[in-house]
């Protein structure tokens, strides 16, 4: 059965309401201020990323024969990867049950102008989807970008004179930045080379470049498709050749030359409007006065264009007041330029409210304001929603607003918690749907069910109405034409979309006694809570709620009597500023914090590895290192004394010398010695074999010679042969080199993001250094290492661009997964205490799981028989069977894409009659 067993379900179902029965909100400023510190905010120097995933791709796939392209694969492999999910849930649990799916945060929606069933998704983290099924029971979707090299978006657009020209804009706003746009000339089945977007803006007597690291809108002019315009955070570009070149477009006000560009808006007949900011206030607070809009108009299709915000109500003084702004057209008034209407959704400056709907009724001359904000209410209020400021205290984050392509008069906006309609062109409103409706808190909402926090709307040809949340796709089949209390939404959507964007991965021992306990994984993510599968099965439920971030649970089991599988005697899961724990595998969980200092947004939980009841982790400010033991009622501080190697001095706690505060980023136990543990920080690594009373701090990573080294540490793990725990090794991110007085310098392509020491970090050896064709790393960040605790020769390493093993100490790399797993950036990694079992947790394509046993996993996702991902099935697809003819997940030719049918895990004969039946169409 493709999901979790039916008895288990209805326990599950049964004792959802004892889980924590607080509500778990989520604070995106605070998540992409964290999100910033961990990464950098060096948009520039991710455009490596893509090189690097070029020259991967080119390896394994592109210009060589398929025996050559299969032959690469398969060294050093055994086995191959399937996807887990989370394909779907059988519930979510958020201060009260919901029975909905959700999936990952969504940047974009389109609707094929002509043919209803055709809908495409694009998603912060997992890339572009699409389906041509989108009005049936049963959506198919197919991801169109695990090759490109990245699968960070920002924006998706489709040209409305032929829809299958499609242009993909990389870098989601409130993530870490990506630059790039490319675009699709076939339905998104291949894609051109990326183009990175450039800008100058004069600077004094010189000029500063500028790199877009965020594409946030691209528009194509309808009636000549060699226009493209895209807005971006280093302002406007245009390009006059369809996407090919890209130009920057100078745009100026009486103040200053550079802004972030938010949204594009078509007027009619070459008229164009931009709207943007002053500022980068993505990460509020901002100082005040800074991000304040700017809005410009073009009349020659967006070669030229002047200042246009004197066609607000009050001028320059109301766009004082205002903040991201958000434009949509009517379409339907698109044929009177003259008189085309334009609505145009705006923050406060500081991002925290919604100032304002305002409507243009002459293509952008003037506009009038609505009062859609907080002095008015909607037609039905209620306790989430009492008035019209929907966007609400993240209106800096969550905008969205269309307009009904057939009636310019129906109008949506979009926001934190809810969204609302007006249907005579914005006098009046009424609320659509909650984030949590018939919780305990507020049970008197009876709105349906759409997730939180709206980025997107789409309306399609047949009149569907669709929204896109941080909780993925939400459909309504009456949203247009119905009153407000009759109206429905779905989010059955969902199904089959893994877009979830994981922080963290745990997962059982394969020493618990039950074998149904070798399907419990456990994961954090962003704003889809913390989710955990019972069983080999696909279907991941929500425990709690908002970010779920650190998570680890005993390596002690027991069967539960109502569930009758075997869970964690403890099972600890984390969000932002809190800790909980779980005695029944997260059926009921409790907080405790009780003796931590505040905690960090990206903490981290650790077992520790000899103490089968013991936990680890560490505080923010002040930083301090933490050990739990179940016998114990509170956490303890084992921060003890640090030796520091460069200077020979001590301090108590994890303070600098100069009693500067140290910021924590990861955690680690030794697999085979008792009380010995790491931590790493922005720059140095510490080591304790002691419990905690001493602790030795290394050197930072520096090129020989160099006053620069690497920092931005990711993680930190112990060589499972040197029990004293000298020997051990740690990632980095980073995107340049920085000196002790914060200067930064390029980082060399020959020094490398994984390093090892054998000597407690008082020297460095960085390892996969050396070109790829030569067994080295891409010239990525490396996020996590894991070392196999029965084969310390044995490495993997997760990266920006997917998963790498070594097996002799990091001499020398391979990737793991080509041709299975996308290019996608790998956030963590389970490994089996038997080594049979590794489990990647991905940011944006959820959980990817590679089992050398005989049977393999027996649930996975199913591929829909287009192996290439090129939106058709083929040749190339039936000869990506025939090699993995009779093939199961253990061996390395298996294709998870062509097993979609019959027995699972096995390419067989109903695998083969399936494709036959679909060849020469759409998956």
């Amino acid at each position: 059965m493709r999901g979790t067993p039916v008895l288990l379900v209805a326990a599950l179902l049964t004792r959802a309401a004892a889980l924590a029965a607080e509500v778990q909100g989520d604070d995106p400023a605070a998540r992409l201020r964290a999100t910033r510190e961990w990464y950098g905010d060096d948009g520039a120097g991710r455009g490596r990323i893509l090189e690097a995933a070029r020259r991967e791709r080119d390896r394994y796939a592109v210009g060589e024969s398929r025996a050559a392209r299969m032959t690469k694969a398969l060294v050093g492999s055994s086995g191959t990867f399937i996807n887990i999910g989370p394909s779907k849930a059988d519930f979510a649990f958020n201060g009260a049950r919901y029975n909905e799916i959700d999936s990952g945060r969504v940047r974009q929606i389109l609707a094929h102008p002509m043919d209803p069933d055709v809908l495409y998704l694009a998603t912060a983290g997992g890339g572009v989807w699409k389906t041509y099924t989108a009005r049936s029971s049963t959506v198919l979707w197919e991801p169109l970008t695990d090759a490109i090299g990245t699968t960070a978006v920002g924006t998706l657009a489709m040209d409305p004179s032929n829809p299958d020209i499609l242009f993909l804009g990389f870098g989601d706003p409130f993530d870490v930045k990506q630059p790039g746009i490319t675009r699709s000339t076939d339905g998104g089945g291949t894609w051109s080379a990326p183009a990175v977007l450039h800008a100058s803006y004069a600077v004094g007597n010189g000029t500063q470049e500028w790199t877009a690291g965020s594409v946030t809108d691209i528009k194509v002019d309808p009636r000549n498709s060699a226009v493209v315009l895209a807005t971006t955070d280093a302002g406007l570009f245009r390009s006059t050749d369809a996407g090919v070149t890209w130009n920057h477009v100078p745009l100026a006000s009486d103040v200053q030359r550079y802004f972030y560009m938010w949204s594009l808006a078509y007027a009619g007949d070459d008229v164009w409007l931009a709207a943007g900011q002053t500022g980068d206030v993505t990460a509020p607070p901002t100082p005040s006065g800074d991000g304040t809009l700017a809005l410009w108009r073009s009349t020659d299709d967006g070669l030229t264009w002047t200042y246009a915000t004197g066609a607000l109500p009050g001028g320059e003084s109301t766009a004082q007041l205002a903040g991201r702004a958000t434009l949509a057209t009517a379409q339907s008034t698109l044929g009177e330029p003259a008189t085309s209407r334009i609505f145009l959704l705006a923050a406060t400056t500081n991002g925290l409210a919604q100032l304002d709907l305002f409507r243009s009724d002459d293509a952008g001359l003037s506009f009038q304001s609505l009062r859609v904000n907080g002095s008015r209410s909607p037609e039905n209020p209620n306790p989430d929603q009492p008035s019209l400021d929907v966007l609400a205290v993240q209106a800096w984050y969550n905008q969205a607003l269309v307009v009904d392509p057939a009636n310019p008069d129906t109008v949506f906006a979009g926001g934190q918690l809810a969204m609302v309609r007006s249907m005579d062109a914005g006098r009046k409103w009424s609320v659509l749907s909650d984030w949590l409706p018939n919780n305990p808190e507020n049970n008197q909402i009876d709105r349906p069910y759409v997730h939180a926090d709206i980025h997107a709307f789409a309306i399609g040809a047949d009149g569907t109405f669709y929204a896109g949340s941080d909780g993925g796709i939400f459909v309504s089949d009456n949203a247009l034409s119905v009153p407000a209390r009759d109206v429905t939404f779905t989010s059955a959507r969902n199904e089959g979309l893994v877009t979830h964007l994981v922080y963290t991965v745990a997962c059982a021992p394969e020493a618990w006694a039950n074998t149904s306990a070798q399907g419990f994984v456990a994961g954090g993510m962003q704003d889809n809570g913390t989710r955990v599968r019972f069983g080999e099965t696909t279907t991941f439920n929500q425990v709690l709620g908002g970010d779920g971030i650190g998570l680890a649970m005993s390596a002690k089991t027991h069967l539960d009597s109502s569930l009758q599988v075997q869970v964690p005697d403890v099972f600890i899961a984390s969000v932002p500023g809190g800790i909980y724990k779980s005695p029944d595998g997260g059926q009921n969980f409790s907080r405790f914090t009780d003796g931590l200092a505040p905690l960090p947004f990206f903490v981290h939980v650790v077992p520790e590895s000899q103490a089968a009841d013991a936990f680890l982790t560490f505080s923010g400010t002040p930083a301090g290192v933490y050990r739990w033991q179940t016998s114990e009622f509170r956490w303890r501080n084992v921060s003890g004394t640090l030796h520091w190697q460069d200077s020979g001095r001590n301090t108590t706690g994890f303070v600098t010398v100069d009693g500067s505060l140290i910021g924590l980023r990861n955690i680690a136990s030794h697999p085979k010695a008792s009380g010995v543990w790491g931590v790493v920080s922005n720059r140095y690594a510490y080591m304790t074999s002691d419990g905690g009373l001493n602790w030795l701090v290394s050197l930072q990573p520096r090129p020989a010679g160099s006053a620069f080294g690497a920092y931005l540490l990711s993680s930190i793990e112990f060589d499972a042969g040197d029990t004293s725990g000298r020997t051990y090794y740690i990632t980095s991110l980073a995107p340049a080199l920085i000196d002790a007085q914060n200067h930064f310098s390029p980082y060399p392509s020959d020094f490398g993001h994984v390093f090892r020491t054998g000597d407690a970090g008082a020297t460095w050896e960085s390892i996969g250094q050396q070109k790829v064709e030569l067994g080295g790393l891409p010239d990525v960040g490396a996020d996590v290492i894991k070392v196999d605790p029965n084969v310390a020769t044995t490495l993997y390493a997760g990266t920006e661009v997917g998963l790498y093993r070594s097996t002799d100490s990091g001499q020398t790399w391979s990737r793991l997964g080509a041709g299975t797993l996308p290019l996608v950036e790998v956030r963590d990694l389970c490994l089996s205490p038997g080594g049979q079992q590794l489990t990647a947790a991905t940011y944006g394509r959820g959980f990817w799981q590679i089992n050398t046993a005989a049977a393999g996993s027996a649930e996975y996702v199913r591929g829909i028989g287009d192996t290439n991902f090129d939106s058709r099935i083929d040749g190339e697809d039936l000869m990506d069977l025939a090699d993995g003819w009779h093939s199961t997940q253990s061996s390395p030719v298996y294709r998870w894409q062509a097993d979609f049918i019959g027995t699972s895990n096995g390419i067989d004969d109903a695998d083969l009659a399936a494709l036959l039946a679909r060849f020469g169409g759409p998956p």
